[in-house]
């Protein structure tokens, strides 16, 4: 049998005020890295559509180079840079690879997350690159 009043069980919820994420620096940093997903997410989904358009062929696409698109999209590749540079960063915390008796160095994890980052960067670029041709 549970001790609960005839009203049911009662729950104790901290009330947080809308600006609780500026109390301490490390919050802030934590708020912002969330937010970038959402002008990242936008801008994915103007690249679908951009893709689908392509269906049609030439005649269907339509690419958006105005001024301000291109501003939009440096702004989006600074969120999505952070993002990936603070989530890389995160990895050797997160991660644990056992190694004999031990685990693998954090730095060593995220080093290794950054040189793959890199790695995948070089083969899409040169992949670009080549296919531009």
């Amino acid at each position: 049998m549970s001790a609960e009043s005839p009203a049911g069980p009662t729950t104790y919820r901290q009330h947080l005020p809308g600006d609780w994420f500026l109390r301490r620096r490390g919050y802030v940093l934590y708020v912002v890295r969330e937010f970038t997903a959402i002008p990242i997410a936008a801008w994915m989904v103007w690249f679908l559509v951009e893709i689908w358009r392509l269906r049609d062929g030439r005649a269907g696409y339509h690419p958006h180079l105005s001024g301000p698109f291109i501003a939009f999209s440096v702004v989006c590749l600074g969120f999505a840079l952070w993002h990936s540079y603070t989530f890389l960063s995160l990895s050797g915390l997160i991660m644990r690879i056992p190694l004999g008796d031990r685990t693998v160095p954090a730095r060593a994890i995220a080093g290794g997350a950054f040189s793959g980052l890199l790695i995948a960067s070089a083969i899409i670029i040169g992949l670009l690159v080549w296919a531009g041709r």
